[in-house]
């Protein structure tokens, strides 16, 4: 409630295995074909995602909460929030 968790990483800094999976994961969610913004407003004991991802001279951020999330960017926030938390 109210908590936020910010995490940056590098691709290039993970571990081969890592940067594999997640590079994979933003191949397979399509992310830079993702609405940049879904501006519906989160309830209660939601969690709202933004995710921004550089690659190249693109840049692209996506924002969805629990309920309103495309199915195929569910594993990678999913793997992107295990990262964050260490496990």
């Amino acid at each position: 409630m109210g908590s936020e968790i910010a995490a940056t990483f590098d691709l290039n800094d993970l571990p081969t295995g890592d940067a594999r999976r997640i590079q994979d994961l933003i191949d397979r969610s399509n992310f830079f074909e993702i609405p940049a913004v879904d501006a519906a407003p989160s309830g209660p004991d939601e969690f709202v995602y933004t995710l921004t991802i550089v690659s190249g001279n693109a840049i692209h951020t996506v924002r969805a909460t629990d309920s309103l999330m495309p199915r195929a960017l569910r594993p990678l926030i999913q793997d992107l929030n295990e990262l964050a938390n260490g496990h």
